[in-house]
């Protein structure tokens, strides 16, 4: 995702630099999968937009300072400024506001699985802007959204505490965030991906903290300051899954290449299915499972590495990786 932070790898990386590369992927998988567990119990604390002001802020103010501090100011004309802003809107304002409303919905397991379609998503929604997919990416589409539908049926099973509302706000926060990704990838090969994320959160946040002010919850209802974890929590998501997670997921794109790269999303929805089992004691049916084992069968047939002139061709995909 941070294209822009380091230098470009010019030459084959060493052996120390891969394992270094592959350890920030496997870190930013966990973080990612752990957000939805984290951002699940805060939700529990603090209504989502207190939480989302934190989030925002933190992470904005952080990741503007590094790309300030590593490119100067940008000198963009005012339509670029615009897209920029308008696209931080989509990726900042709608999906946080569909994000967080999803996981306070759903069990947190379910928020996370739901979350992981979005590189699958990715591949039909591209069509719109002219983009192919493979036969096998077209299979892996199709299994991931079977996979989906039967989710979507399980809303209807006793004992299953997913509601078809509740999984809506799901699938349309991951519909949303796939646009993103979007419309992301040009801009971010364009204006440098650090300096285009830092300032489309940072613009496109701005709707959502004028919503969100009059909202804010600094206390609890029996008047007293909410408990040091959820701000712990708060601290966590924006620094952990937005800003640590953003640049090690970036340097593994440039080490190892996009498409070695991305085949790992599949796990971020496993991370979260178990932690939630573990942490927050989320017990859910075997079918259920059965499920997310379908939607993450699909989601890594979809974007298992291709061939190698196939993979040169994209791989600046992967640098927008899933900062949430």
């Amino acid at each position: 995702m941070l294209g822009g932070v380091t230098a470009p790898v010019s030459s084959p990386p060493t052996e120390q630099q891969t394992r270094q590369a592959l350890l920030g992927v496997l870190i930013t998988i966990c973080l990612w999968g752990a957000n939805v567990v984290v951002l699940k119990a805060v939700l529990g604390v603090l209504n989502p937009e207190t939480t989302n002001t934190g989030r925002m802020l933190i992470a904005g103010a952080v990741l503007m300072t590094l790309a300030v501090r590593a490119h100067g100011w940008p000198r963009w004309n005012a339509r670029t400024w615009f897209t920029v802003a308008g696209v931080g809107l989509l990726g900042n304002t709608l999906f946080q506001a569909t994000f967080l409303t999803g996981i306070r919905l759903n069990p947190a397991g379910v928020a996370g699985l739901v979350n992981g379609l979005v590189p699958v998503l990715v591949l039909p929604l591209g069509l719109l802007l002219g983009q192919r997919f493979t036969r096998r990416q077209g299979l892996g589409v199709g299994v991931a959204f079977a996979g989906l539908l039967g989710l979507l049926l399980l809303t209807r099973a006793p004992g299953v505490a997913v509601t078809p509302a509740g999984l809506l706000w799901l699938v349309g926060a991951a519909v949303i965030w796939a646009l993103y990704t979007l419309f992301n990838r040009p801009l971010s090969a364009r204006l440098g991906a650090l300096p285009f994320v830092a300032f489309s959160l940072v613009l496109g946040s701005v709707p959502y903290l004028l919503y969100a002010l009059p909202h804010l919850q600094l206390g609890t209802e029996a008047g007293t300051g909410a408990p040091l974890l959820a701000w712990v929590g708060v601290l966590f998501s924006a620094l952990g899954a937005n800003v640590v997670a953003y640049l090690a997921w970036a340097r593994g794109a440039q080490v190892l290449g996009a498409a070695r790269t991305s085949v790992w999303q599949a796990l971020a929805p496993v991370v979260a299915l178990v932690l939630s089992a573990a942490l927050l004691h989320e017990r859910l049916p075997p079918s259920v499972w059965g499920v997310a084992g379908i939607i993450l069968a699909g989601g890594t047939l979809a974007n298992w590495p291709k061939t190698d002139r196939s993979a040169r061709e994209t791989e600046q995909d992967a640098l927008t990786g899933k900062a949430s």
